[in-house]
């Protein structure tokens, strides 16, 4: 996930980061169990309804965290969130034939009831020869407990259906008016 970012707050921030020496349960951000709305607040974003996630206990690990799998993955290295202040920043890079994409986000906020991740992305050469950079950010708020039926790690993405970042299964949504079978094989209207 990407967000707008005024490359000097990056650079400061990149400038401040410190390896966390602290507890174990600061090493990575870890949010509240919960039913998270999360929406997108770029201009790219305009008009996209939000994801909803559930978060349980062991939701964000050391190697997942904030929707994010820290590892290789191909030609991207995806790092984790380290604390940096009362922040939390992260860099990816990804190498292709032509292009180095470097993604830096800064994650702030309390992590109970709401956080925000602004994220930077920059090409190198730039992309199409004039797109040097692309900035986003999302925020995230806490609704409340899961719904029923959902399970942790469970990511709603409206018109689409459910996906598990945890397990990777996808239930499709359900189409509007579809018929529902009833006793004996009978079908009716849903509700």
């Amino acid at each position: 996930m990407r967000s707008p970012l005024v490359a000097g707050v990056a650079t400061a921030m990149a400038g401040s980061l410190v390896a966390s020496a602290g507890v174990a349960q600061d090493a990575f951000p870890k949010r509240a169990v919960g039913l998270w709305e999360v929406r997108g607040v770029s201009a790219q974003a305009s008009g996209l309804a939000p994801t909803r996630f559930c978060v349980g206990e062991s939701t964000d690990s050391a190697t997942s965290h904030l929707d994010r799998s820290v590892g290789e993955r191909g030609a991207c290295t995806l790092g984790a969130f380290k604390r940096a202040g009362t922040a939390w920043l992260a860099e990816s890079v990804c190498r292709e034939t032509r292009s180095t994409v470097v993604s830096r986000a800064i994650a702030t906020g309390d992590f109970d009831s709401e956080y925000r991740i602004d994220t930077l992305v920059t090409y190198d050469p730039p992309l199409g020869g004039v797109r040097r950079e692309d900035k986003e950010a999302i925020v995230a708020r806490r609704l409340g407990p899961c719904a029923p039926g959902q399970k942790p790690g469970d990511m709603v993405i409206p018109g689409m259906g459910t996906l598990n970042m945890v397990d990777g299964s996808f239930r499709a949504e359900a189409e509007p008016g579809a018929r529902k079978s009833g006793p004996a094989g009978r079908t009716k209207q849903s509700r």
